[in-house]
Protein backbone atom coordinates (compact mmCIF):
# COMPACT_ATOMS: atom_id res chain seq x y z
CA UNK A 1 0.00 0.00 0.00
CA UNK A 2 1.42 3.50 -1.10
CA UNK A 3 -0.48 6.72 0.03
CA UNK A 4 0.41 9.60 -1.95
CA UNK A 5 1.27 13.72 -0.75
CA UNK A 6 -2.69 14.09 -0.27
CA UNK A 7 -3.37 11.13 1.58
CA UNK A 8 -5.55 9.31 -0.49
CA UNK A 9 -4.96 5.89 -0.09
CA UNK A 10 -3.73 3.77 -2.77
CA UNK A 11 -3.64 -0.41 -2.72
CA UNK A 12 -1.54 -1.06 -5.53
CA UNK A 13 -2.75 -4.19 -6.45
CA UNK A 14 -1.33 -5.69 -9.64
CA UNK A 15 1.61 -4.81 -12.05
CA UNK A 16 3.58 -1.33 -12.50
CA UNK A 17 3.06 1.79 -14.28
CA UNK A 18 4.95 1.12 -17.29
CA UNK A 19 3.52 0.07 -21.03
CA UNK A 20 0.06 0.72 -20.39
CA UNK A 21 -1.59 2.79 -23.55
CA UNK A 22 -4.95 2.90 -22.13
CA UNK A 23 -6.24 3.99 -18.65
CA UNK A 24 -9.61 2.60 -17.29
CA UNK A 25 -11.04 4.65 -14.34
CA UNK A 26 -14.22 2.78 -12.59
CA UNK A 27 -16.38 3.81 -9.45
CA UNK A 28 -17.28 1.18 -7.29
CA UNK A 29 -20.60 1.49 -5.53
CA UNK A 30 -23.25 1.46 -8.59
CA UNK A 31 -20.59 1.00 -11.65
CA UNK A 32 -18.46 -2.08 -10.97
CA UNK A 33 -21.03 -3.45 -8.34
CA UNK A 34 -24.80 -2.72 -7.60
CA UNK A 35 -24.30 -2.39 -3.68
CA UNK A 36 -27.23 -1.14 -1.61
CA UNK A 37 -28.16 2.35 -1.80
CA UNK A 38 -29.34 3.58 1.95
CA UNK A 39 -33.04 3.30 1.26
CA UNK A 40 -32.82 0.06 -0.39
CA UNK A 41 -30.14 -1.03 1.85
CA UNK A 42 -31.89 -0.22 5.34
CA UNK A 43 -35.26 -1.97 4.60
CA UNK A 44 -33.00 -5.19 3.16
CA UNK A 45 -31.53 -5.20 6.51
CA UNK A 46 -35.06 -4.80 8.49
CA UNK A 47 -36.65 -7.54 6.39
CA UNK A 48 -33.76 -9.76 7.11
CA UNK A 49 -32.76 -8.93 10.82
CA UNK A 50 -36.32 -8.01 12.01
CA UNK A 51 -34.41 -4.91 13.31
CA UNK A 52 -33.89 -0.85 11.71
CA UNK A 53 -31.04 -0.02 10.73
CA UNK A 54 -28.99 0.72 14.36
CA UNK A 55 -26.11 2.75 12.54
CA UNK A 56 -26.12 6.60 11.61
CA UNK A 57 -24.73 6.93 8.24
CA UNK A 58 -24.54 4.10 5.54
CA UNK A 59 -21.65 4.91 3.23
CA UNK A 60 -18.92 5.29 5.94
CA UNK A 61 -20.19 2.11 7.35
CA UNK A 62 -18.90 -1.45 6.96
CA UNK A 63 -22.40 -3.12 7.52
CA UNK A 64 -23.41 -1.51 4.43
CA UNK A 65 -21.01 -4.14 2.41
CA UNK A 66 -21.30 -7.29 4.33
CA UNK A 67 -24.56 -9.85 5.08
CA UNK A 68 -27.31 -9.46 5.49
CA UNK A 69 -27.10 -7.50 2.37
CA UNK A 70 -26.31 -8.38 -1.10
CA UNK A 71 -24.40 -7.11 -4.05
CA UNK A 72 -25.17 -7.74 -7.28
CA UNK A 73 -22.61 -7.28 -10.83
CA UNK A 74 -23.02 -3.30 -11.59
CA UNK A 75 -23.60 -1.83 -14.84
CA UNK A 76 -20.14 -1.72 -15.78
CA UNK A 77 -18.47 -5.06 -14.92
CA UNK A 78 -18.17 -6.50 -18.24
CA UNK A 79 -16.50 -3.75 -19.62
CA UNK A 80 -14.10 -3.97 -16.53
CA UNK A 81 -13.95 -8.30 -17.71
CA UNK A 82 -13.09 -7.18 -21.29
CA UNK A 83 -10.61 -3.95 -19.66
CA UNK A 84 -9.12 -6.96 -17.42
CA UNK A 85 -8.44 -9.12 -20.53
CA UNK A 86 -6.22 -6.35 -22.14
CA UNK A 87 -2.55 -6.06 -21.10
CA UNK A 88 -2.31 -2.54 -22.30
CA UNK A 89 -4.85 -1.32 -19.67
CA UNK A 90 -3.99 -0.10 -16.53
CA UNK A 91 -7.12 -0.66 -14.38
CA UNK A 92 -8.27 1.61 -11.58
CA UNK A 93 -10.85 1.05 -8.84
CA UNK A 94 -11.74 4.76 -7.52
CA UNK A 95 -14.36 5.45 -4.75
CA UNK A 96 -15.52 8.32 -2.81
CA UNK A 97 -15.42 5.36 0.30
CA UNK A 98 -13.35 5.99 2.99
CA UNK A 99 -9.89 4.27 3.47
CA UNK A 100 -11.45 2.62 6.61
CA UNK A 101 -13.54 0.85 4.42
CA UNK A 102 -10.25 -0.77 2.06
CA UNK A 103 -11.01 -4.32 3.24
CA UNK A 104 -15.02 -4.49 3.38
CA UNK A 105 -14.56 -2.50 -0.24
CA UNK A 106 -11.83 -5.18 -1.50
CA UNK A 107 -13.88 -8.61 0.23
CA UNK A 108 -16.93 -7.29 -2.26
CA UNK A 109 -14.25 -6.92 -5.56
CA UNK A 110 -12.85 -10.38 -4.68
CA UNK A 111 -16.00 -12.04 -5.06
CA UNK A 112 -16.69 -10.62 -8.37
CA UNK A 113 -13.01 -11.57 -9.01
CA UNK A 114 -12.27 -7.89 -10.03
CA UNK A 115 -8.77 -7.06 -9.14
CA UNK A 116 -6.93 -3.58 -10.39
CA UNK A 117 -3.97 -2.00 -10.77
CA UNK A 118 -4.69 0.46 -8.42
CA UNK A 119 -7.62 0.71 -5.33
CA UNK A 120 -8.27 4.23 -4.49
CA UNK A 121 -10.16 5.63 -1.25
CA UNK A 122 -10.63 8.84 -0.56
CA UNK A 123 -8.60 10.01 2.79
CA UNK A 124 -8.18 13.23 1.85
CA UNK A 125 -10.98 15.33 3.80
CA UNK A 126 -12.00 16.18 0.38
CA UNK A 127 -15.65 16.03 -1.02
CA UNK A 128 -15.40 12.70 -3.59
CA UNK A 129 -15.67 14.99 -6.74
CA UNK A 130 -12.85 17.39 -5.89
CA UNK A 131 -10.69 14.10 -4.81
CA UNK A 132 -11.79 12.25 -7.98
CA UNK A 133 -10.50 15.37 -10.12
CA UNK A 134 -7.62 15.41 -8.56
CA UNK A 135 -6.60 11.56 -8.67
CA UNK A 136 -7.80 11.34 -12.27
CA UNK A 137 -4.63 13.59 -12.58
CA UNK A 138 -2.17 12.12 -10.70
CA UNK A 139 -2.95 9.16 -12.67
CA UNK A 140 -2.82 10.30 -16.06
CA UNK A 141 0.86 11.92 -14.58
CA UNK A 142 1.68 8.73 -13.75
CA UNK A 143 0.89 6.30 -16.44
CA UNK A 144 0.66 8.81 -19.40
CA UNK A 145 -1.65 6.76 -21.43
CA UNK A 146 -2.46 7.40 -24.81
CA UNK A 147 -6.66 7.12 -24.13
CA UNK A 148 -8.31 7.58 -20.81
CA UNK A 149 -11.56 5.84 -19.95
CA UNK A 150 -14.24 6.66 -16.83
CA UNK A 151 -17.17 4.67 -15.34
CA UNK A 152 -19.28 6.66 -13.37
CA UNK A 153 -22.95 6.40 -11.99
CA UNK A 154 -23.43 9.75 -10.16
CA UNK A 155 -24.67 11.66 -13.38
CA UNK A 156 -23.02 15.26 -11.85
CA UNK A 157 -19.29 13.76 -11.36
CA UNK A 158 -19.47 12.17 -15.14
CA UNK A 159 -20.44 15.76 -16.43
CA UNK A 160 -17.87 16.96 -14.28
CA UNK A 161 -14.87 14.39 -15.59
CA UNK A 162 -16.18 14.89 -19.43
CA UNK A 163 -15.41 18.55 -18.85
CA UNK A 164 -12.14 17.74 -17.74
CA UNK A 165 -11.58 16.64 -21.70
CA UNK A 166 -9.50 19.86 -23.05
CA UNK A 167 -7.31 20.22 -19.92
CA UNK A 168 -5.92 16.28 -20.15
CA UNK A 169 -5.75 16.70 -23.83
CA UNK A 170 -3.68 19.79 -23.74
CA UNK A 171 -2.07 19.55 -20.71
CA UNK A 172 -1.07 15.77 -20.86
CA UNK A 173 -1.57 14.54 -24.54
CA UNK A 174 -4.09 12.13 -24.29
CA UNK A 175 -5.39 11.48 -27.63
CA UNK A 176 -8.72 9.85 -26.40
CA UNK A 177 -10.78 10.79 -23.57
CA UNK A 178 -14.58 8.88 -22.96
CA UNK A 179 -16.87 9.16 -19.31
CA UNK A 180 -19.53 6.58 -19.60
CA UNK A 181 -22.46 7.32 -16.82
CA UNK A 182 -23.50 3.85 -16.59
CA UNK A 183 -27.14 3.03 -16.19
CA UNK A 184 -29.27 3.35 -13.59
CA UNK A 185 -27.29 7.12 -12.84
CA UNK A 186 -27.69 8.83 -9.51
CA UNK A 187 -27.18 11.72 -7.68
CA UNK A 188 -26.46 10.58 -3.87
Amino acid sequence: MATDASETMVEDAVGAEDGFEELHVFDFDGTLVDTPTPKEGMRSYEIATGREWPFQGWWGRAESLEPPLTMASGPALDEYRESAANATVARVMMTGRRGKLRQSVEAVMRSFDINCHEHIFNCTGHDTLSYKQNELRRLVKKYKPKRVRIWEDRISHAREFQDMDVEFRSTHGVESWRVTLVEPSNDF
